[in-house]
This record gives C-alpha cells, structure tokens and sequence, in this order.
C-alpha cells in the first residue's frame, strides 16, 4: 500500500507542475490579455465616425475640431498610439504628420482603425 500511495503522489505533483507550466505558456502568450485593446481600437473607431459625421452635418467647421477627441480615443492607457508600430506617444495634428490611429481618426477613416 505504501508504493500505491507514492506513485499517486508523484502523479497529483507532476499533475500541478503541468497545470502550472501551463498557465505561465497562457500568460506568456497574451491568452489571458483582457479586451483592452479591442475596446481602444472600437474607442477609437466610433470617435473617428464622430468625427466624420460632425464635419459633414457642418458641426465641426475642419478636422482640426477632431484633435481632441481622437486623442483621448486612441491612445492607450500608456498614452501611445494604438496603431504605431513601434510604439510612439499619440501625436494628433490635423495640419500635418501625426501618428497612424490619430491621423485615420482625425480623417474619418474607421475602415483603416484595425489591429
């Protein structure tokens, strides 16, 4: 009976080590990342059909009117762009060059607000 109950002991440790292993490869590989990013990139998306819409219904008078919006809406919590690659602090500039997710909010452009 003594062996029985080692072998089983051995089976429920090698068992734990597994189930460990396991969830550190999860987390590892962002299984277990939140829907944050989904949520920005949607955030950004719907402040980009915002601003869109406003411009056309003569609510915002340019696209400068969109600045602010668009860079609450696309920077994460970090305050990058949600689109740089590598990553870049948000840079929303209706004049000229600014960062990816910024600039296609700024525009309209909820088609190119992709992962």
């Amino acid at each position: 009976m003594r062996k029985a109950q080692g072998a089983l002991e051995y089976l429920i440790i090698i068992a734990a080590v597994l189930a460990i292993a396991a969830i550190v490869v999860l987390f590892l590989t962002g299984a277990f990342r939140g829907a944050t990013g989904g949520g920005d990139l949607a955030k950004c998306r719907l402040a980009a059909a915002n601003c869109a819409n406003n411009i056309a219904s003569g609510m915002y008078a340019t696209n400068a009117s969109c600045v602010t919006p668009c860079q609450a809406a696309c920077a994460d919590s970090s305050g990058y762009d949600l689109l740089q690659t590598p990553k870049a602090t948000i840079s929303c500039n209706a004049a000229g060059p600014g960062t990816l997710a910024c600039e296609y909010c700024i525009g309209g452009a909820t088609n190119k607000i992709t992962s």
